[in-house]
């Protein structure tokens, strides 16, 4: 199947091609459309939201013992009922369960993918122990100068946060190739590291922590 190409913007020329299927019931430029959801929700028409989760919103969602759990609890029923998308990373999440697919995180998160509304999204094509053969992994599908700049400013670090390590990189690049919305992360240093991205070298990646995102959406 012929690839498409990501008009997100700030970012044309930046990204590379990925399979049209991993893009299934989305518009390759804006927010997708909502397919498939249950009777008495909006039309399929209605644009919907394109949210990312990072491994923080992830076990807020996984686990009940979590401060945020009824806040991802809300954010998954909005999109259970197509108002918004959820996407997760598939690298990202695999190098924060240290690539074991049979651990007790590792099996939430599959449970997880399994809900309406949330989506796995395509693989960033670079080599690495968390790069697997898949339809969803094309050669040339990464944002072209993203670790160039994520490692300009890891390396002129001055907070607020710790410095995000380099598993944070595979949810904010897998987010710019998706070309998606928001990130939602409550680790202050990468909401620190999104808005220097943006705000340094022009790429369009908006962070934002669950609570705000759950309390717009309402």
């Amino acid at each position: 199947m012929a690839p498409v190409w990501v008009a997100a913007p700030c970012l044309e020329g930046r990204v590379r091609p990925f399979p049209e299927r991993a893009r299934a019931s989305r518009e390759s430029a804006g927010p997708s459309k909502a397919t498939d959801v249950p009777s008495g929700t909006p039309s399929p028409l209605t644009f919907v939201k394109r949210l990312t989760l990072d491994m923080t919103a992830i076990r807020d969602a996984a686990y009940v013992e979590r401060e945020r759990h009824d806040d991802a609890q809300t954010l998954l029923k909005h999109a259970e009922c197509g108002e918004v998308e959820l996407g997760v990373p598939p690298q990202g999440w695999l190098a924060d369960v240290r690539g074991q697919f049979g651990g007790e995180l590792a099996n939430r998160v599959q449970r997880l993918l399994a809900r309406p509304g949330v989506v796995e999204l395509p693989q960033v094509a670079r080599l690495s122990d968390v790069t697997l053969p898949a339809e969803t992994l094309l050669p040339g599908a990464y944002v072209e100068g993203f670790p160039e700049a994520w490692n300009a400013i890891a390396a002129d670090w001055n907070g607020p946060g710790k410095r995000p390590g380099k598993l944070d990189r595979w949810y904010v690049e897998s987010h710019l190739l998706d070309g998606r919305d928001i990130l939602v992360t409550n680790d202050l240093a990468l909401r620190t590291m999104c808005d220097r991205l943006r705000k340094e070298h022009g790429f369009a990646v908006q962070a934002e922590k669950l609570e705000d995102c759950v309390t717009r959406s309402r």
